[in-house]
Formats: C-alpha cells, sequence, structure tokens
C-alpha cells in the first residue's frame, strides 16, 4: 500500500507542477491525462484531452468513469 500511497502523491505533485506551468505559460490545462505503463516494454505512454470529457454529464458519477477507463483498459483501446 505505500508503493501505491508514494505513486499518487507524485501523481499529485506532477498535476500541480503542470497546472503551475499551464498558468505560467497561458495555456489551457488538460482536461484529462491518462498514463499508460507497460511492464514488459517498460514504456510509459501519455495521451491528453482538452475538452470536457464528462464534466458535462450531471447523471456520470465517478464510479461510473471509472468503469469506463476499466474497460478501456481491458479492451486494450489506451
Amino acid at each position: 500500500m505505500l508503493r501505491q500511497e508514494a505513486v499518487l502523491d507524485i501523481g499529485i505533485e506532477n498535476l500541480e507542477k503542470i497546472h503551475g506551468k499551464c498558468k505560467e505559460y497561458e495555456k489551457e490545462m488538460p482536461t484529462e491525462i491518462k498514463l499508460h505503463y507497460n511492464v514488459k516494454q517498460n514504456s510509459l505512454k501519455g495521451n491528453y484531452r482538452y475538452d470536457l470529457v464528462y464534466s458535462n454529464d450531471e447523471e456520470l458519477l465517478p464510479d461510473d468513469i471509472f468503469d469506463f477507463w476499466f474497460e478501456e483498459v481491458k479492451n486494450g483501446n489506451y
């Protein structure tokens, strides 16, 4: 559990830094950042989006969004 918490802490710190750079250079902050780490290939890929993905939907709960993401990864659509 300690490693998972460390990863979350680092992720939050990095998001704060990204936000700071976006403000510094007067750029939009991405609305969605997805990272995929491939253990076998030791590679990391990132996808960024700037459009509103889920914010406009009052029906979706955080669990629903997680389920969408989980299915996407399970099906290899990342």
